[in-house]
């Protein structure tokens, strides 16, 4: 019962503390965000280059392009005009539900992409082409994660909060459909 309160209080407190952070109005560094963007579409490209290093193999590929890697490229990319939806109703009741509704279709995306990692007939060990691709499909889905915790703080905060936190969300959470297109492209649409 013990884990359960602390937990329960824990969050409690970080709610708390995340709400007073955002509305003291700290100083914005957009340019350390664009920075942070930048390292990370370096490091996607190195996977990249991976990918079509170990492609030269011929052993295969990850998943058919057409089967849960398109219902996921769908959902990627509905979520991207619901997000866009949501930054331009800003502060408006409907903003609220097209952010709802990302979270709802970024959901379903890590749920198709788990589904796809479970059914799939190859491991990460076989060869590096393989390497590349889980370990490339893996940090977006690992991005995707992160995207909807993001929104989750938008939630948090409230509609007292800024819009500059509603953009830098919005601007990461193209960032990784951005990136999920170019893994399409790349190792499921060979």
């Amino acid at each position: 019962m013990w884990p359960l309160v602390f937990f329960v209080l824990s969050c409690f407190v970080v709610v708390l503390v995340i709400r007073e952070v955002v509305l003291q109005r700290l100083q914005r560094h957009t340019s350390a965000f664009w920075l942070f963007i930048s390292g990370e579409a370096l490091l996607f490209g190195s996977l990249f280059a991976g990918v079509m290093w170990g492609e030269e193999s011929g052993t295969g590929v990850l998943a058919d392009g057409f089967e849960f890697p398109f219902v996921s490229c769908f959902l990627l990319l509905t979520s991207s005009v619901t997000m866009t939806v949501y930054h331009h109703c800003y502060g408006l009741n409907l903003g609220r539900w097209f952010l709802y509704l990302t979270m709802l279709l970024g959901a379903l995306f890590v749920l198709v992409q788990v589904c796809e990692f479970y059914g799939s007939g190859t491991d990460s060990l076989y060869c590096s082409y393989f390497s590349a691709s889980y370990l490339t499909v893996g940090l977006h889905f690992t991005h995707v994660v992160v995207g909807l915790l993001a929104m989750l703080f938008l939630l948090i905060i409230g509609p007292e909060g800024q819009y500059y936190y509603s953009s830098l969300v919005v601007w990461y959470w193209h960032f990784v459909d951005y990136v999920w297109l170019w893994v399409y492209l790349l190792i499921y649409y060979n």
